[in-house]
């Protein structure tokens, strides 16, 4: 079963659709219609300029331009002291593997240190 959709269904509606959108009768309507095009094209509506808009989002587009930037600078701040402190953490405590490993070098040959020490762990 298909459905056309140029046939006529509904009659009806279809008329009512028509009296309903169908151009006004009146001359005076066109004219009307005419003079205020033209004169909404003579004044130049500076309103609608599209570079008008962008300065009604000067003042928000700055305020979030800041945040970005500071939060940014935070987290950059953050990361600085959080890798200064493990470097610090680094150099102040030692290793247990490098521990391990000198010590064993001396009780066991050179081939199987690497051996004990994954046996280990």
């Amino acid at each position: 079963m298909t459905h056309d959709r140029w046939t006529n269904g509904d009659s009806e509606l279809t008329n009512a659709l028509r009296v309903l959108y169908a151009a006004p009768d009146g001359e005076s309507y066109w004219n009307a219609l005419e003079a205020r095009i033209l004169d909404y094209v003579a004044r130049g509506d500076e309103r609608s300029v599209w570079w008008n808009e962008l300065a009604d989002m000067i003042r928000p587009g700055l305020i979030a331009a800041a945040a970005l930037i500071l939060a940014a600078s935070l987290a950059m701040a953050h990361s600085e002291r959080r890798e200064a402190e493990n470097a610090y953490a680094t150099l102040i405590t030692p290793s247990p593997t490098s521990a391990e490993a000198s010590t064993r070098s001396a009780s066991v040959g050179d081939g199987d240190v690497a051996i004990h020490l994954l046996l280990s762990r």
